[in-house]
């Protein structure tokens, strides 16, 4: 009887132990839904298409005083089909506090552990309240955010990472009539040292309002910071895509022009051709001098001969004329640095004071 006990209690001594299951990671439908998590009600928006074995981007929207994630989550919606999955969570009262932030951050970390997120590809965006509280989520260095919008706010200071200066980008979208208009235009003097790039536009003639008609710009200014690329698409400077009139704008205006060569194909696995549109191009000083003189964006296939003519060698290639249309400068592929292409356009532009 005591032999029976003591060989029975040594076999289940020595027996392997079950590794306990892990839980099922939660699964969400595709489309639009309304969800819960950490006491927040949040509207979710996942492709249709959406399949565990790609990556994606995660955008979080901050809403306004009164407002809802559920109400402003339609402004939202063309994002999905380009790969990015949505979350407007709602605040418990009308404006955020700090308890729904911390668990704005816990909706966020539990998204980007239920869903295959790609590195730097999180991003975020405050309307009016939502912007006053936008500092403290995309600045949180256990998510590492990639960009932040401010509409209808601005950033109003607080710590920023070292990191930012090199991987966040910042923008401030309000309408010219907003009161608060001031705080996003200071948006770009809090910044501008701190992250890769800041900047502010403004919408004409609008108040406290979504700035929709930005939307287009925004959208591409998004998917530059979430480091995609289409060769030859570049908002950043007034193009115009011939040289039609452009000697007789460049005499009337008494300034340079400034020639872009790109290549659809040659382009689209370069990743100098990237470098120049998205980081070169966004210099501050490339781009006020860019739209000082006439700016010229020419895919190479269909100028092969004005190609030949300046002996360019490759895309990208830039050549900057002066009033005269005489050739000035010519940068191609690593030659390309936004010191020397911003030092060659101010050379021949009418204009050539440095904005403070």
């Amino acid at each position: 009887m005591i032999r029976t006990a003591t060989a029975l209690a040594l076999f289940l001594l020595l027996a392997p132990v079950a590794a306990k299951e892990e839980e099922p990671k939660k699964t969400y439908p595709t489309g639009s839904t309304l969800q819960e998590h950490s006491g927040l009600k949040f509207q979710l928006l996942v492709p249709e298409d959406y399949a565990a074995s790609k990556t994606y981007s995660l955008y979080v929207v901050l809403h306004g005083m009164g407002d809802s994630g559920p109400n402003l989550a339609p402004a939202f919606r063309e994002l999905p089909a380009r790969g990015y999955i949505v979350a407007c969570p709602s605040a418990r009262g009308n404006a955020w506090s700090a308890r729904d932030l911390d668990d704005v951050k816990t909706i966020v970390a539990h998204l980007m552990d239920v869903f295959p997120i790609g590195e730097g590809k999180l991003h975020g965006l405050g309307f009016s309240n939502g912007g006053w509280n936008l500092g403290p989520l995309v600045f949180d260095e256990r998510f590492r955010f990639a960009s932040g919008c401010w509409m209808a706010a601005g950033f109003q200071g607080g710590k920023v990472p070292p990191r930012a200066k090199k991987e966040f980008g910042a923008i401030a979208l309000v309408g010219a009539q907003d009161g608060n208009r001031g705080a996003a235009v200071k948006t770009v003097d809090l910044l501008k040292d701190k992250v890769k790039s800041v900047e502010c536009r403004i919408q004409p003639n609008l108040g406290h309002k979504f700035t929709r008609e930005l939307m287009p710009y925004y959208w591409w200014w998004l998917d530059v910071m979430d480091g995609r690329f289409t060769p030859g698409l570049d908002k950043s400077i007034p193009w115009k895509e011939s040289l039609d009139g452009v000697a007789a704008e460049s005499e009337e205006k008494k300034t340079g022009a400034f020639l872009w060569f790109f290549s659809k194909e040659a382009d689209a696995e370069s990743d100098e051709a990237k470098r120049v549109q998205n980081e070169v191009f966004f210099d501050r000083l490339v781009r006020v001098f860019g739209a000082r003189v006439v700016p010229v964006k020419l895919e190479r296939e269909k100028n092969g001969e004005l190609f030949a003519k300046y002996r360019l060698k490759s895309t990208p290639a830039i050549v900057v004329l002066d009033k005269k249309g005489k050739k000035k400068k010519v940068l191609e592929g690593k030659k390309i640095k936004a010191g020397a292409l911003a030092k060659a356009l101010r050379s021949v532009a009418k204009d050539q004071s440095v904005p403070k």
